[in-house]
């Protein structure tokens, strides 16, 4: 086996132009599958990691009247729509993919007032594990006791990033603001403990990112929600999971195990559903998975176009070899040995086509990355895929003229010189 890779090299050696153009169809098809496939992780990567932030693989199930936005309380509960029951956390927390759950509480307009002014801001009525679930980290004061989530202690902490759009100047720890009517001491701010925040794509995006600082976030223990609002209103549920990837299948059937406790009934009546976007973004990865698997099938093409150029060659090679295989058969050499050699010249030959046009592929994925500002990644699996496809191509492409050589008479072929 090595003797013949040896002299399927020295073959390319010696006709190199000619090799070259036979391996082009296969160049241009592994460069082509490579750079599509680059292209689409790079995406889709890029959808994954847009889905709640860099790093922070969170999601919330809530209730919603309209997939999109929570559920209006309008300062009233919702008949039909109990609390969620440590049963349902439990199941939520069993659930594949799932690290941790928590339950909180939310309203999005909140009568909140600081002195004489008044603050645009939503209100969250946490449990002791939220934080935790959220990936929250003090960044300033302290974080609630376990006596004020038990007793319901008039604490509030504030997310960081939104609290310097009211206090730009002063720390707000260890003020007083109140909440409907209620003081309430401020002591300590929160802030995400990764670190990272989800760039804006777009201009309505960063537009909705500055609205988003612009409303104070206030927690409070969720045991002090009865001095607020109502001690029965309906909860929500975060869910970190391992990883992004989960978190349409986590979110799905967070909903659906929450959803089997309701009993409120008709066309209005409120669901559980995820407020990410991962539904929007599997569509998307949906949607660039279709188009690259139609481009595949295009860039397939070329490689059954380049086959067909490797088989072409490799039967004038054979006709140009006649002689060669009539005297080594005439020496003892069985039609398996030559049959084997044409296939491994073929093979080398394409296999030889595939290197190059990973290495081609890969360049031309960065230099549209570039130009176009698109991501891509560098998928090892699919680069050890193409290499083995374009080994298959040249065994399927050499086998008729490796057989057509193995049947030569070495009687007919020495005459033929």
């Amino acid at each position: 086996m090595l003797e013949n890779i040896i002299l399927a090299l020295r073959g390319i050696k010696s006709h190199k132009l000619r090799s070259f153009l036979t391996m082009l169809g296969i160049i241009i098809g592994i460069a082509s599958i490579i750079g599509i496939v680059s292209i689409v992780q790079g995406t889709n990567a890029k959808l994954e990691k847009s889905l709640v932030g860099s790093g922070n693989n969170v999601t919330t199930v809530a209730l919603t009247s309209d997939g999109t936005n929570p559920y209006d309380l309008d300062g009233n509960t919702v008949s039909g729509i109990p609390v969620v029951s440590s049963e349902r956390l439990d199941a939520i927390n069993k659930l594949l993919g799932v690290v941790s759950a928590s339950t909180y509480r939310q309203r999005e307009y909140a009568q909140v007032y600081y002195q004489n002014r008044s603050l645009s801001a939503q209100v969250f009525g946490v449990s002791d594990s939220f934080f935790e679930t959220m990936q929250y980290k003090v960044a300033s004061g302290r974080d609630f006791t376990p006596e004020e989530y038990k007793s319901g202690l008039k604490a509030a902490v504030l997310e960081k990033k939104s609290a310097e759009s009211y206090f730009p100047t002063e720390s707000p720890v260890g003020k007083i603001i109140e909440i409907r009517s209620e003081p309430f001491l401020i002591i300590g701010l929160a802030e995400s403990s990764t670190g990272n925040e989800k760039e804006p794509d777009s201009f309505d995006e960063y537009k909705q990112n500055t609205d988003s600082y612009n409303t104070l976030k206030i927690y409070v223990p969720e045991n002090v929600w009865p001095v607020i609002y109502s001690f029965d209103e309906p909860q929500s549920v975060a869910i970190h999971v391992e990883s992004t990837r989960q978190i349409v299948f986590v979110s799905r059937r967070a909903s659906a195990i929450l959803n089997k406790a309701i009993t409120a009934s008709g066309e209005n009546s409120p669901k559980y559903a995820s407020l990410s976007s991962a539904k929007d973004q599997n569509s998307m990865q949906e949607i660039t998975t279709t188009i690259s698997m139609m481009l595949l099938g295009i860039a397939s093409l070329s490689l059954l176009v380049g086959g067909i150029g490797v088989m072409n060659i490799m039967l004038v090679s054979v006709t140009e070899r006649t002689s060669e295989i009539g005297l080594k058969k005439a020496l003892g050499a069985k039609n398996r040995s030559i049959l084997v050699q044409f296939i491994t010249e073929s093979v080398v030959l394409t296999g030889f086509g595939g290197i190059i046009g990973v290495v081609v592929g890969i360049g031309l994925a960065g230099v549209i990355s570039w130009i176009t500002g698109m991501e891509f990644g560098i998928s090892v699996p699919w680069i050890i895929i193409s290499v083995l496809f374009s080994v298959v191509i040249g065994v399927i492409f050499g086998v008729m003229p490796a057989y057509r050589a193995s049947k030569l008479n070495p009687i007919e072929a020495l005459r033929r010189e």
